[in-house]
Parts: C-alpha cells; sequence; structure tokens
C-alpha cells in the first residue's frame, strides 16, 4: 500500500515536472521576441521601478514603457495598486529569466498550499472518489487537476498574479469556517490587488450586515492604502484612478469586454458592442446589485460551503474585469460544491454540475473561445454554476423539517 502511494506521488511530481518545465521552455529566447509575451514583464518593470524611487512615476505609462523595453517588448501595463510591486521589488534584483522562474516556482508552491488546505477543509477527495468509482484518489491528483485547470495554466504561462487572489479567497473561507469574521475581512482587503474581484463580495457582507467582517476589511485597507501613498507620493490617490477613468488610457491599455466572462463581457457580446457605454454600465450595475443581493438574502451559515461559493461565482460574474486567468478562482467554489454534494451522495446525480464542469475543465473549449473572440460567453457556465449552487442552498431541510424525518424514521 505505501509503495503505490509513494508511485502515485511520484507520477504527480513527474506531471508537474513535465508541466513546469514547459512554462520555462517557452520563456522568450531574445528580447526583441513577440512570438510569446509574458504578462509577467509589467509586474518585473514595476517592481523595478519602486526599487529605484520612481514609485511617484509609477502610473506614467511612458516610465512603464522604458523599464519595460529593458526585458521585453510592451504589450500591458502594470495596474495593480502599488503595495503589490513590493513583491516584484525582490525579482527586480534577478535577471528577467531569473525572476520569471522564481515567481513561477512561487506561484507553484501557493497553488500547492491552496490545494493542500482546500483538501483537509473540504469533502473534494470523496468527491474525486465518487468521480473516479473508487480508484485512489488523493491530494496528487487534486493537485494535478489545479495545475491543469485552464485558467490556472494560462495564468502560469504568461506570469500573472491570479494564483495569489485564489490563496487570498482561501484563507478568507478558513477565517470564516472558524467563525472569525474580523480577520476574514482583513485577508480579504489583501486581496485589494484584484480590487474588482473583492469589492462585489464586500457588498454581500455589508447587505448582510456583518459589522465585524467590514471592520477587519477596513482596517487592512487603510493600512494598505498608507503604503500606496508612502511609495508614491499623495498624488497616487488621484493619479491611479485616473488609469480607469480616462477615456484615453482605457483604449491604450484594451480591456476587451468580449474576453471577460461576466455580466459586462456577456452584455457586450449579446448587443455587439453598439449599446453606448452609459446605458450599458447601467444595465450591468443593475443586475449586478440585484444578483449581490440575492446572493446575500440566500447566505445560509449552516451551509457555509455552499454559500461561500455563490458568493465567489457572483463576484466573478459581477466584477468589472475578468480574464481568463482570473477564473482559477473557480477552483476553491468547485471543490466546496462538489465536496458538499459528495457528502450527501448527490454529486453524480447532478446533471447540471456535471455538465458544467465538463466544460470549465476541457482546455480546448476555453481555447476555441478565446479564439473566436466569444470567451464572454463562459459567463453563462458561470451563471448556471451559480444556479447549482443556490438549489442546493434553497433545497437544505429546514430544522422542523430535519426533526418531521427523524421522527418518522423513528416510528419505523
Amino acid at each position: 500500500m505505501r509503495s503505490e502511494r509513494l508511485i502515485r506521488y511520484a507520477a504527480v511530481l513527474l506531471l508537474v515536472l513535465v508541466a513546469m518545465g514547459y512554462i520555462f521552455v517557452r520563456f522568450p529566447t531574445e528580447r526583441e521576441d513577440t512570438s510569446t509575451l509574458l504578462d509577467f514583464s509589467e509586474f518585473y518593470a514595476a517592481g523595478d521601478i519602486v526599487r529605484h524611487g520612481l514609485g511617484n512615476t509609477l502610473y506614467d505609462l511612458r516610465v512603464q514603457a522604458e523599464f519595460q523595453l529593458r526585458v521585453a517588448p510592451v504589450h500591458a501595463f502594470y495596474l495593480r495598486p502599488p503595495f503589490e510591486a513590493l513583491l516584484f521589488v525582490p525579482l527586480s534584483y534577478l535577471g528577467y529569466r531569473s525572476a520569471y522562474i522564481i515567481w513561477s516556482l512561487f506561484s507553484l508552491a501557493l497553488l500547492s498550499l491552496a490545494a493542500r488546505l482546500i483538501q483537509t477543509n473540504s469533502n473534494i477527495i470523496e468527491a474525486l472518489l465518487q468521480y473516479t468509482r473508487g480508484i485512489p484518489a488523493d491530494y496528487g491528483l487534486l493537485l494535478l487537476l489545479f495545475l491543469s485547470f485552464e485558467p490556472t495554466m494560462n495564468c502560469f504561462l504568461i506570469g500573472q498574479d491570479s494564483v495569489l487572489i485564489l490563496m487570498v479567497y482561501t484563507l478568507v473561507f478558513l477565517a470564516l469556517k472558524r467563525g472569525r469574521e474580523l480577520e476574514a475581512g482583513g485577508l480579504l482587503a489583501c486581496g485589494l490587488f484584484k480590487f474588482h474581484l473583492v469589492l462585489p463580495f464586500l457588498m454581500i457582507f455589508a447587505l448582510r450586515r456583518r459589522g465585524r467582517f467590514i471592520r477587519g476589511f477596513a482596517t487592512i485597507a487603510v493600512l494598505l492604502v498608507g503604503v500606496c501613498v508612502l511609495l508614491c507620493g499623495t498624488r497616487v490617490i488621484v493619479t491611479y484612478p485616473q488609469m480607469f477613468l480616462n477615456p484615453e488610457y482605457r483604449k491604450l491599455m484594451g480591456f476587451q469586454p468580449e474576453y471577460a466572462a461576466n455580466f459586462r463581457g456577456l452584455v457586450f457580446l449579446l448587443t455587439g458592442g453598439k449599446l453606448p457605454v452609459t446605458p450599458s454600465a447601467i444595465l450591468v450595475a443593475f443586475v449586478s446589485a440585484l444578483l449581490l443581493w440575492v446572493i446575500a438574502k440566500k447566505w445560509n451559515d449552516n451551509e457555509l460551503d455552499v454559500s461561500f461559493s455563490a458568493a465567489t461565482v457572483a463576484t466573478l460574474l459581477t466584477g468589472f474585469h475578468l480574464f481568463v486567468y482570473d477564473l482559477s478562482l473557480l477552483l476553491l467554489p468547485v471543490c466546496l460544491v462538489c465536496g458538499e454534494l459528495a457528502k450527501r451522495k448527490a454529486l453524480l446525480r447532478s446533471t447540471t454540475l456535471n455538465a458544467t464542469l465538463f466544460v470549465l475543465f476541457v482546455p480546448l473549449v476555453h481555447h476555441l473561445l478565446i479564439v473566436s473572440h466569444l470567451y464572454a460567453l463562459m459567463s453563462l457556465v458561470l451563471l448556471t454554476l451559480l444556479m447549482v449552487m443556490l438549489g442546493v442552498i434553497i433545497q437544505r431541510p429546514t430544522g422542523k423539517a430535519v426533526d418531521e424525518r427523524l421522527s418518522r424514521e423513528a416510528a419505523l
């Protein structure tokens, strides 16, 4: 039995090494190579700018372009808040290739840790066993599923930071599971480097009037604003929002809604992009607010795993900006809802969920939608997944129903 487990772990390690080897081999061989463009160049440049004491120019696109051109062609700009740039300052002391390798290994370590935490705090292994019909399934298989998930692989290939947000949400879930709402709010604020994937989740807790959660969030958020001011000066309070409010900047930075698997992308796709900006924004805001209100109303603390999952998927759908790599966050809610249904022996009977998971975990589907400029249609898959989660919450027997069922069983 022990030798069998060692063989399985060795096989997993080999596959992980092959995947990481493929990632490293794809690294551009020359600085001017445009065949493989990495988003990592924007993070590396941001770290380099801060390291040289030029934080006050961090959002000057000409300065960003100058620093990026030292290592790679310019194809994207650093849009995160200044505090995240601190992560890349140590990497900027290394050569570009070495920094990319270290970042990839760091991301792999985070993904591995997230997989372990999810495994030990959910019923996902039981779910995998039901899918494999009893064939051994353990942490190694879970890690392979995490790494082979197309959004996760895309994140690794271009050097993105989405594994960080997966880790943040995993820690938020664990804090809530332990009843530590103040801590959970503070942890969520650590994800403000992708504020568009955090604020909708915060709104759900605001609608639920969870004061401790809000206070925890606000405390860390204020500290992070202080860090930003220290790095870039007080002008950052104006210059950073301008990156998103200035229409010329938005056009230059290429927020392409047809690639966003959320409500904004879906509205853009269904209207052919012909709906004016203001009516489109009002429609998306209304639908988003309605969905967040529904999630807040349906939240059930007795169904924490599924309620948290529904809130996470709703956050992805209602966030302003979303690319394929951001869907790495889906790994957490998928594991939680599958684990809960496995516990109820209802996983294999959920045809809708299984069809949704099939679409999500087939890389070809993601690829075809991307090359067809139709990736926004993936929002329909997320919406279907959300409906399944809401159905699980609603179908939970009430305390009275449980008592009546137990009475009937006792009488028999």
